[in-house]
C-alpha cells in the first residue's frame, strides 16, 4: 500500500464529484454508474447492491431528502495497484420547507478500484465521524 499518484487522486475526486451531483440531481442512471457493476452502497439511508438495486436506491434518497446536497472534502488515498481504500468527510445538507437546513456530519469509507482504466466505487459505506449517533432530518 502507499501514495497515490496526482492523476490518479484527481480522477478519484472527479469521481467523488460525478457521484455527489448525479445522486443529487437524482439521477439513477448516472448516480449507477459511478460504482462497478456489482457496486454496494451502505449507510444510514439504506443498503443497495447491483446496478438496478443503485438505480432505484437514487430515487428512493431523492424523495426521502427532497433538494438535499451532498458536499466531500478531506480526502485520504491508500493505493494498491488498482484498489485504492478511500475516506472523505460528507456534509449532508437538507432545506426545510421553513428555509432552515439540516447539517449532518457523516463520512465514507470507499473501496475504489479502477476498472477499464476508470476509477469506480466498489463500495462505499456512511460511516459516522463524530463519535455520536446523528439521526437524518425526516
Amino acid at each position: 500500500m502507499g501514495k497515490i499518484s496526482l492523476e490518479d487522486r484527481f480522477e478519484i475526486i472527479d469521481l467523488c464529484s460525478r457521484y455527489n451531483y448525479t445522486v443529487d440531481q437524482a439521477d439513477g442512471e448516472g448516480w449507477a454508474d459511478t460504482f462497478t457493476a456489482d457496486g454496494i452502497f451502505h449507510g444510514p439511508a439504506g443498503h443497495a447492491e447491483g446496478r438496478d438495486e443503485l438505480t432505484a436506491f437514487c430515487g428512493q434518497l431523492a424523495e426521502a431528502f427532497p433538494g438535499g446536497m451532498h458536499f466531500t472534502d478531506n480526502h485520504l488515498f491508500d493505493v494498491d495497484g488498482d484498489t485504492c481504500q478511500h475516506k472523505c468527510f460528507l456534509d449532508f445538507k437538507v432545506p426545510a420547507p421553513d428555509g432552515s437546513v439540516a447539517s449532518i456530519l457523516l463520512g465514507y469509507e470507499d473501496v475504489v478500484v479502477k476498472v477499464d482504466g476508470e476509477w469506480l466505487f466498489q463500495r462505499r459505506d456512511v460511516v459516522s465521524v463524530t463519535g455520536y449517533e446523528q439521526s437524518l432530518p425526516s
